[in-house]
């Protein structure tokens, strides 16, 4: 099984230690310092995010939360900062660009957060991660202290950049099963290890109505036969960062029934997605809200607009 990024999870705080624990004695020793007794439990401390690189264990990782003022000694978010607090590779995996993906993919992260600006710190001695800071566009601030075991470290900065914006007229098929249950395919954004969940569609091909797109594209990702679809669609304004890019556009959404229940069989999608498709549920409307990963666009109000008499009519 090939290399995956993903996002972190408190479920992966005991291998971050680890992992942060190894690369920062690697780091002491190579200068001459001795091993350090502590871990750091960064995932757990508020509004934390990180991504790691997994192989199947965690081998690389990048940690950011929102940057604190007065050097974290105040409790006040420094508005639009992102802090990225650990960046670390397994020693035996060092210069083989792990870090470089891991700094991207956090950077990632922080601009779909909203952040338009991200801070770090690094040791004066560690060459290695200077330079890979500098090729990711950080500059250094001018800023220089000791850090609280003395050892000295420097201040960096960079503007995040914005995404190119990208728009493609897609349609999507909101299917509902017997027992109210909605079809969503589920994927992981390989640039940044997020992950989502929509509903069967994809991008409007010259010619095509949105109504032909749907068709086809439902039959194209599920396999199964199209369902009797509601009379009329409504669209939905997307805004949504997926493999770097930053997608702008409008899509319509039909609503359609399906009484018998199986497993989608994808017949004909493209690899750029199936690298990227983890599967699919029928998923309970009641439970739309509470999968822990984003499920976009917002389905209880296009449930809404579909069949204002349905279950979900006063939820």
């Amino acid at each position: 099984m090939p290399a995956e990024l993903r996002r972190l999870t408190l479920d992966d705080a005991g291998e971050l230690e680890q992992l942060w624990q190894a690369a920062n004695d690697a780091r002491r020793e190579r200068v001459g310092l001795a091993a350090l007794p502590e871990t750091q439990a960064v995932l757990t401390r508020p509004g934390a995010f990180g991504v790691g690189i997994f192989d199947p264990d965690l081998v690389s990782v990048a940690v950011a939360m929102p940057a604190l003022a007065d050097d974290a000694r105040s409790g006040d978010n420094v508005p639009g900062l992102a802090h990225i607090s650990s960046v670390a590779t397994d020693p035996a995996r060092w210069g083989k660009g792990l870090g470089g993906r891991v700094l991207q993919a956090v950077q990632l992260q922080a601009i779909r957060r909203g952040y338009a600006r991200a801070q770090l710190w690094t040791h004066t001695t560690n060459v290695g991660a200077r330079r890979l800071y500098e090729r990711e566009g950080f500059v250094a601030s001018g800023r220089e202290r000791p850090d609280d075991r003395g050892e000295g470290i420097v201040h960096f900065l960079r503007d995040l950049p914005a995404l190119r914006t990208r728009s493609r007229p897609a349609a999507r098929l909101l299917c509902v099963d017997a027992d109210e249950r909605v079809l969503l395919l589920n994927f992981l954004d390989p640039a940044d290890g997020s992950y989502l969940w929509e509903p069967p569609g994809g991008g409007i091909e010259a010619g095509e109505s949105p109504l032909d797109a749907v068709r086809r594209e439902w039959g194209e990702e599920t396999g199964f036969p199209v369902p009797a679809l509601s009379p009329e669609s409504t669209y939905v304004g997307r805004d949504l960062v997926w493999r770097g890019d930053r997608w702008v556009t409008d899509e319509y959404l039909f609503l359609g029934r399906l009484d018998g229940v199986g497993t989608p069989n994808p017949t004909d999608v493209a690899d750029q997605e199936m690298d990227a498709y983890l599967g699919c549920a029928w998923i309970p409307w009641r439970e739309l809200g509470q999968l822990g990963d984003p499920v976009i666009p917002d389905l209880l109000a296009v449930l809404r607009r579909l069949d204002p008499s349905g279950p979900w009519a006063d939820a």
